[in-house]
């Protein structure tokens, strides 16, 4: 299988939180980050063109399903990781509007409640071939 990429926002401390977690629990190394900003991503963008890069949000993409975001990513990730992890596809029975709109809530006020680095943290030695 082809890694999943996740396009995160490299300043963002919560989202530079959840990327430490996910290096962690991918244990068959399934997962690929990359800044929004990153050169790699703009020049991703330019090849594989998409209205989400406008949104503020978590991005994935992989060869065989295109692109998702907000919510329908952590469940996309959730999937991945496998064993106990895919019993939190349960919330998946709720309206993807309604958790795309908690997702879109906690985003706006990320900075605000988590604070925001100035530039993107290099990665842990060991997690390095993770990144695009």
């Amino acid at each position: 299988m082809k890694p999943l990429v996740l396009f995160f926002d490299g300043p963002c401390v919560l989202c530079n939180y959840w990327v430490r977690r996910l290096c962690i629990w991918d244990k068959n190394d399934q997962l690929r980050f990359t800044s929004l900003d990153s050169d790699y991503t703009l020049g991703f963008f330019k090849k594989y063109p998409s209205p989400l890069l406008e949104k503020d949000a978590i991005l994935s993409w992989d060869s065989e399903n295109g692109y998702r975001s907000e919510s329908e990513v952590l469940f996309y990730v959730l999937k991945h990781l496998g064993k106990f992890w895919t019993l939190l596809l349960l919330f998946r029975v709720f309206p993807l509007s309604w958790t795309n709109g908690l997702y879109r809530f906690i985003a706006r006020n990320r900075y605000r409640w988590f604070g925001k680095y100035d530039h993107c943290p290099l990665p842990e030695a060991r997690f390095r071939h993770k990144f695009i």
